[in-house]
């Protein structure tokens, strides 16, 4: 299994999209950032076991989270973001609060798309949203969509 591993440039951009996104308070989202970014971190460390990883207190890295990365500019990149995150997680290296931040994001994910089918009465990963163009990272491109539908985006206006 190929794990990536995330910077903490992309964590910024995901903490500021859950607060952007979601009911989330600031302190409930930093430590669930913290806890995935461990997560992450201790899954890369077993994928490449011979790399030496060092992990920030949560202190530094929460500090830290409170940096100038945009949030993500759709719900359905916040979406793609977290998926890919769970992609990154060996789910057999995790600790208790590790798990509980992965259940946290679950929810998450799961509120997203209960919501985006409330609205746009489709799935969030349908061919005729954006969930194509978004990029499989938590470092979105500059030229993402910034509308959640594929023919919305098509005709929008470029600068």
């Amino acid at each position: 299994m190929s794990i990536r591993l995330f910077s903490l440039k992309g964590y910024v951009h995901l903490y500021r999209s859950l607060l952007r996104f979601s009911k989330m308070s600031v302190n409930d989202a930093k430590e669930l950032v913290y806890w995935l970014n461990t997560a992450n971190i201790d899954s890369y460390s077993k994928a490449y076991p011979d790399l030496v990883l060092f992990q920030s207190s949560p202190l530094v890295f929460c500090k830290r989270l409170d940096g100038n990365e945009r949030p993500y500019r759709t719900e359905v990149q916040l979406y793609k973001a977290l998926e890919t995150l769970w992609r990154n997680i060996d789910i057999d290296v995790l600790m208790s609060e590790q798990r509980e931040a992965i259940q946290q994001m679950k929810c998450v994910m799961s509120n997203l798309e209960f919501d985006f089918y409330k609205v746009f009465d489709m799935e969030i990963d349908s061919p005729i949203t954006v969930y194509g163009q978004c990029r499989k990272h938590l470092i979105p491109f500059e030229d993402e969509p910034s509308v959640c539908m594929f023919d919305e985006w098509l005709y929008l206006p470029t600068a």
